[in-house]
């Protein structure tokens, strides 16, 4: 094997190492165990709807907005929720609030907090905060709540389950001080990087995938029954007779960017194809930068051998030179 093709392999072996050790966590999202800490229907649909465990998290619901000045396509699925629970402590945290609770309770945070470069993860950051402070249950302005959320409270923490892996944010409960979200909010200012598309930046900064990394490393040891998070899955979020919540239409954040990531679902050939395009197109790229090492080392090599014979190598009787000179010495 030549030794130009050796350099660019061990360059590649080198660059695929770095990769898998930066993006560990991500791959091992490819793995779904969710199932093992799932919320089961005999927890969250007791006989006689009786309840015969304690309501260890408490009976605050969490919800954000810039002010209190809700739009209208959210506010039936926000009375929903205060209706329905009477006897819980209702908290609409508006930018203001989430300021003012960092720097009293988080002064640390601060910082980061306020270098955030778009709105929503200062609104992702507040409800980690709010659960590790106060615990309780955050949920979404459009997740309105079809049934009440007391059976939910048995646990000592729960998110929902995300398809085909992972979890999200927009529905979490908690105790405070929950070992899993005081996790998370240590880990934000690590995960505080720009990866130049704002939804990929958002996403892995503080949203659900950010916090799917996070559960991630949480779990991967084993935990005992009191520091699991346990899963609530798409069957008992949303859609069913039985679900706990109901979606409003609309979405307060994406971009466009967002859409055009999410619209690829709606194209999968489109996006395969294009797929094996940049593949080809890399692939090109490659085959050219070897070619042009070979080439340029071949040139190299041939210049230096001319050179040699030129001036290093010749013998004495090919020199043009006149020698009678030194014969008459």
């Amino acid at each position: 094997m030549k030794k130009e093709l050796k350099y660019l392999l061990y360059s590649h072996l080198v660059i695929v190492v770095f990769l898998i050790y930066y993006l560990f966590d991500l791959i091992t999202l490819l793995h779904d165990d969710s199932y093992s800490d799932a919320l089961l229907d005999v927890e969250l649909n007791p006989h006689d709807n009786k309840i015969n465990k304690p309501l260890i998290i408490p009976k605050i619901i969490h919800q954000t907005y810039k002010t209190t000045e809700i739009p209208e396509v959210w506010q039936k699925g926000q009375q929903s929720c205060i209706d329905l629970h009477p006897d819980y402590q209702y908290i609409l945290w508006t930018d203001e609030m989430s300021r003012d609770f960092i720097a009293e309770q988080f002064p640390w945070f601060l910082k980061t907090w306020d270098n955030y470069k778009y709105p929503i993860q200062r609104a992702d950051a507040i409800r980690y905060f709010v659960l590790v402070h106060y615990g309780g249950v955050y949920i979404d302005l459009d997740d309105g709540c079809e049934r009440r959320l007391d059976p939910l409270l048995t646990v000592p923490s729960f998110v929902r389950k995300t398809i085909p892996t992972g979890i999200s944010n927009d529905v979490m409960g908690s105790i405070p001080n929950h070992p899993f979200f005081l996790k998370v909010i240590g880990s934000l200012e690590k995960y505080q990087k720009n990866w130049l598309v704002p939804y990929i930046t958002i996403m892995y900064s503080t949203g659900p995938l950010f916090l799917s990394v996070i559960w991630k490393q949480y779990k991967r040891w084993g935990l005992p029954e009191i520091s699991k998070v346990r899963i609530l899955f798409p069957k008992d979020y949303k859609t069913h007779t039985y679900s706990f919540f109901a979606i409003s239409p609309g979405s307060s954040w994406h971009l466009d960017d967002a859409k055009f990531i999410k619209s690829l679902a709606d194209h999968l050939i489109l996006a395969v194809f294009g797929g094996f395009l940049i593949f080809l197109l890399i692939f090109s790229l490659e085959y050219w930068l070897y070619y042009l090492i070979l080439n340029s080392s071949f040139i190299k090599s041939k210049c230096v051998k001319w050179f040699k014979l030129k001036f290093k190598g010749r013998k004495r009787k090919d020199s043009n030179l006149e020698t009678y000179k030194f014969n008459d010495v």
